[in-house]
């Protein structure tokens, strides 16, 4: 009975140390509200501060497409494209994470504020 309750003891710690592991982990690499949301069109790039509220237009080949920038999130008020899924889609603010309007060609990615997350790793024909 010592012995089963020492391994009860000891499993219970082993998952503890799990989940602060996770939870260290997913803090660092989900960091929200203070970073950059960086707009791709077909032919320009831009990068906006998530800690200024502001409302963005940007061009694509269908045409306008209105981005609002608010409270450490970004999501898209309203598109030129045909379905317009992508106002339906929750904003955005953690690290890495995307909102994309495909027949427009817009794409917003969150990237964080440290050095590592400021490079975007893509690969585009």
């Amino acid at each position: 009975m010592n012995r089963s309750r020492l391994s009860l003891i000891g499993d219970s710690l082993i998952l503890l140390l799990c989940i602060l592991a996770i939870l260290a982990i997913s803090s660092r690499t989900l960091g929200s509200g203070s970073g950059y949301v960086q707009v791709q069109t077909e032919t320009d790039t831009y990068r906006y501060s998530l800690s200024v509220n502001r409302e963005v237009h940007v061009q694509g080949p269908l045409g306008d497409t209105h981005i609002i920038i608010e409270d450490g999130e970004a999501h898209i008020h309203d598109s030129a494209c045909p379905t317009k899924s992508c106002t339906f889609q929750r904003p955005i603010s953690s690290a890495r994470a995307w909102i994309a309007c495909l027949p427009n060609k817009v794409l917003l990615t969150i990237v964080g504020a440290n050095a590592a997350d400021l490079e975007v790793d893509d690969v585009a024909n």
